[in-house]
């Protein structure tokens, strides 16, 4: 290193790079941190999907099973809200933010949600839906009811239109 101008352009590529490549790191590694958690967030959302659209199907008359579940959602009332004969509301801030309902079908009678709202980005209600349908297969089988769960979950639609709601497609 005999020659001053190579150690200077050498000092002056160093401090080139001392200044561009910590903001090189910073923005790529947040845009994989970005990334990372939107795919985290999509498979959230996709589970949560997935359990508020597995249904109940109930081996009885819509009377009989009707009277099952609303015996179900009286027992839990800062939960389960009966809105009309046959349709319930599970509660995370209203009583109706998401809503199920008793259908008739060949096999007997489905008990399944059929819209929710979304808070804080994203529906919270399956928890409590989860708890819903585990009542009253715990109900059914206590009544000696046949149930099962469908094997593919209903599908849900999202809309803007009063705010963040999912609707049944099927």
């Amino acid at each position: 290193m005999d020659n001053p101008l190579l150690l200077i352009a050498l000092v002056a590529v160093i401090a080139v790079l001392a200044m561009v490549l910590p903001r090189w790191i910073r923005r790529s590694s947040g845009e994989r941190g970005r990334r990372a958690g939107r795919r985290f967030e999509e498979d959230q959302l996709l589970a949560i999907l997935d359990t508020l659209g597995t249904a109940v199907e109930l081996g009885t008359d819509p009377q009989a099973a009707r009277r099952l579940v609303d015996g179900v959602v009286q027992r839990e009332p800062r939960k389960f809200t009966i809105l009309g004969e046959g349709v319930y509301g599970i509660r995370f801030v209203e009583p109706d933010d998401a809503i199920a309902r008793l259908v008739s079908g060949p096999a007997g009678t489905r008990l399944r949600v059929e819209e929710f709202r979304e808070y804080l980005g994203r529906p919270n209600t399956a928890g409590f839906w989860t708890d819903l349908r585990s009542g009253v297969v715990a109900a059914a089988s206590d009544h000696g009811i046949t149930y099962s769960t469908p094997p593919v979950p209903s599908r849900f639609e999202r809309s803007e239109d009063p705010g963040p709601i999912w609707r049944l497609t099927d």
